[in-house]
């Protein structure tokens, strides 16, 4: 288990390390913006500057999350309490993005961006890069589908949400989970990305597309019954990750009972197949709530919306209180990602460019 560490930064505590450059920085950010109290006195017949209140500033990295955090000690001080609104002053001086800020206790912790994300190249599936046996790695940050279950990936044509899609499923092939792709669009990207990754199930048709998804929560009754017999709330099943792109295409060529059964039946592995080992990615150009509804979109703990999109996108996708985030990136495969439980908001995300028939398994 990762165990964090916190390191004080005091002012005079300088050594030549990354933690003294942050500190050094500190240091400066306080005596600028008058966030601490000092006296003078004379020593030797010279003006001495004497501290009468500093600022109690931990710091702490996560290189595995690409981050780092301050933690500032709200001690009740007028001057403490200015911390609250300098969210972009103090990304601005460490020359980084804000990617979360909470309060616990007495102390509100800032988390920044510890480096820029640079988009990875995959040029074969020896470039994926491995984590853990449930994490999936993109350019600086992790997805731990185990502990964040349930996929969203929202994004427009040309945002790279395919090449999203694919990475994840080559990532997933790697770790041994079995992947069903229903594909109502019969996309050619993603058509032909199956022909060289046979072992994915791909569906197109509306009773294919229907039989796989009646047969998936079945699963998901079949493994609660095995739980229920053994006595025990979870089991190492194998993984089951079904992918659904997209509802609206389905809505279109679906009779309305076939649509309307389909959706009830994924709504239900969403609610009930986490436990199962049993996972949904649903794939959509838009979230809107009458194809994802707002009780379902919560249980998908992973929700990527790739580009550029509206507040009201954005509000669909994450929730009123992230209606207004940006995605200041403009590459193709650039985002932004929000891992419930990881996040305290969506944070900048890069999928890795994948080079043509770098993910081919034929």
């Amino acid at each position: 288990m990762r165990q964090d560490k916190w390191y004080r930064l005091r002012a005079g505590n300088l050594p030549l390390t990354r933690k003294g450059r942050i500190a050094r920085k500190v240091e400066k950010f306080v005596k600028r913006n008058s966030l601490y109290q000092f006296h003078y006195v004379i020593e030797n017949g010279a003006k001495v500057e004497r501290v009468d209140y500093y600022p109690t500033i931990d710091y702490m990295e996560r290189k595995v999350d690409n981050e780092f955090l301050l933690k500032i000690r709200m001690d009740g001080t007028m001057r403490s309490e200015r911390f609250r609104d300098m969210e972009q002053e103090l990304a601005d001086m460490f020359k980084t993005v804000c990617i979360g800020k909470c309060e616990e206790r007495g102390y509100l912790i800032y988390h920044f961006e510890r480096t820029k994300q640079e988009q990875k190249r995959i040029y074969s599936h020896t470039d994926i890069q491995i984590a853990g046996e449930t994490e999936i790695v993109f350019s600086g940050i992790a997805w731990d589908w185990r502990k964040c279950p349930h996929l969203l990936l929202v994004g427009n044509t040309g945002s790279g949400k395919t090449q999203t899609a694919q990475y994840i499923i080559s990532c997933l092939l790697n770790q041994g989970a079995r992947v069903i792709y229903c594909d109502p669009k019969n996309d050619d990207d993603m058509r032909l990305f199956m022909q060289v990754n046979p072992s994915v199930g791909y569906v197109t048709k509306e009773n294919e597309i229907a039989k796989v998804v009646r047969e998936t929560e079945e699963e998901v009754r079949l493994r609660e019954r095995d739980l229920q017999n053994i006595g025990i709330d979870e089991a190492e099943f194998n993984p089951v990750f079904l992918f659904f792109d997209e509802l609206i295409a389905f809505s279109k060529i679906a009779e309305k009972k076939t649509y309307d059964e389909t959706q009830r039946r994924l709504a239900s592995i969403v609610v009930t197949g986490r436990s199962k080992r049993i996972y949904v990615g649903l794939i959509l150009q838009r979230p809107d709530t009458s194809f994802v509804e707002g009780a379902i979109r919560d249980n998908l703990s992973c929700r990527i919306c790739m580009g550029q999109m509206s507040d009201a996108a954005y509000k669909m996708a994450f929730g009123s209180d992230f209606a207004h985030v940006k995605n200041n990136r403009h590459e193709i495969g650039a985002g932004l990602i929000f891992r419930q439980g990881v996040d305290t908001k969506p944070r900048e995300f890069l999928t890795p460019y994948i080079e043509k028939g770098a993910l081919n398994r034929k």
